[in-house]
């Protein structure tokens, strides 16, 4: 008869059970004492309404959470103002970015003294309970708020226009040669309407932010968002990211929909090629092909091919930009022709915005100067 192997014996099993449970007890046991009684299990501050931080503002609401930490409604008791105040997570990860965020907040509105380029304000940062809290001002609701409003049918190309121009001014500021920040997180909760009765909006959330040169995290753009040379780890990441992403965000803006809802990395990149094609062999060739080689397989010619699509080389797009903003209007039939221009010089703004190669995409200022926005020039004058 032969042996039980040694780990299949019961005292050792049981031995080894008993080892984990103290390890886990032990574990769940440090992490608590390390969170101390003012933090729940997310590591966030547990606040009540009332509450009053750094002797100076009293909680009046709660705003919004995320994976950063919370935010609150507060009565600024020294400067007689409401304020939003921002509460960093207490774990090292998100005190790093919390740092990040205030640092390059300041440096941008001392670079922008007058308020000029839609960039949050930020009052001023202290330290409460081992949880970083960032004062800033209160704004209204973000544009994902505002699509939920509008039931998910999005909301009219003269408002796409305002909103858009706006963000292009943030994005023109960031990508001055002396400021030269890439946003690396721009989607609509990350735009939020300065006062729910006007179309003036802010751009928030630095905490994902770096500089062009110094790129701080290696995941960067939240999915729906994030642009072909994110995706394939390319290691030049400029401000034509955010472009990439404003572009998106225009087109979901109209139509109420994601452009490119993607489920996970692969199903992001099939979803792009399913609306642009596929991308420039040269930038595939250029990027890490360990990465390249999740989403496409190379082939003999030196193109590439989307994996699990061997029937289909996405020679022209399934679908284009054009169809997807144009199946949204109602009755397109009757659309006037001044609407009918409006569309298509979107369409033509947002496929420029899309280019896969981030050395031919439209910058902000040429974005700026596009037909799109001319109406409102001569709205201003």
């Amino acid at each position: 008869m032969q042996a039980a192997h040694p780990c299949q014996r019961p005292l050792y099993k049981l031995s080894v059970d008993l080892l984990r449970t103290y390890k886990k007890v032990n574990s769940v046991y440090y992490a608590r004492k390390k969170r101390n009684g003012d933090d729940d299990e997310n590591y966030d501050l547990i606040v009540h309404a009332g509450d009053i931080f750094d002797n100076r503002y009293r909680v009046t609401g709660f705003i919004g959470k995320g994976s950063f930490g919370l935010v609150v409604k507060c009565f600024d008791m020294v400067a007689e103002e409401h304020v939003a105040v921002k509460v960093i997570k207490n774990r090292r990860p998100f005190r790093h970015q919390g740092s990040i965020e205030i640092k390059l907040l300041s440096f941008l509105n001392k670079r922008d003294p007058d308020d000029q380029f839609c960039i949050l304000r930020l009052k001023r940062s202290f330290e409460w309970k081992n949880h970083i809290c960032i004062v800033q001002e209160l704004l209204s609701y973000n544009l994902y708020d505002l699509l939920r409003h509008t039931q998910f049918r999005g909301v009219s190309l003269n408002l796409v226009k305002k909103f858009g121009h706006q963000i292009l001014c943030s994005l023109l500021f960031l990508a001055m040669p002396e400021i030269d920040i890439v946003h690396c997180d721009l989607k609509p909760e990350n735009i939020l309407l300065r006062n729910h009765r006007r179309s003036t909006v802010k751009l928030i959330d630095f905490g994902s932010s770096c500089r062009r040169t110094e790129r701080v995290f290696s995941y960067i753009q939240s999915r729906f968002y994030r642009s072909p040379e994110v995706l394939v780890n390319h290691s030049n990441i400029t401000q034509a990211v955010d472009m990439w992403s404003l572009a998106c965000i225009l087109v979901e803006l109209h139509t109420g929909k994601p452009l490119f809802p993607g489920k996970n990395e692969f199903d992001q990149v099939r979803k792009i090629v399913e609306v642009l094609g596929l991308p420039p062999a040269s930038m595939l060739q250029a990027a890490p092909q360990a990465k390249v080689s999740k989403f496409f397989n190379a082939l003999p010619d030196g193109t590439f091919q989307l994996k699990g699509s061997q029937a289909q080389k996405f020679p022209l797009p399934a679908k284009t930009v054009r169809v997807l903003l144009e199946s949204h209007e109602p009755n397109s039939a009757f659309m006037s022709p001044n609407h009918k221009e409006e569309c298509a010089m979107l369409v033509d703004l947002v496929g420029r915005m899309l280019e896969y190669d981030p050395k031919y995409r439209i910058t902000p200022s040429e974005a700026l100067d596009h037909d799109f926005f001319k109406s409102l020039a001569k709205e201003k004058e």
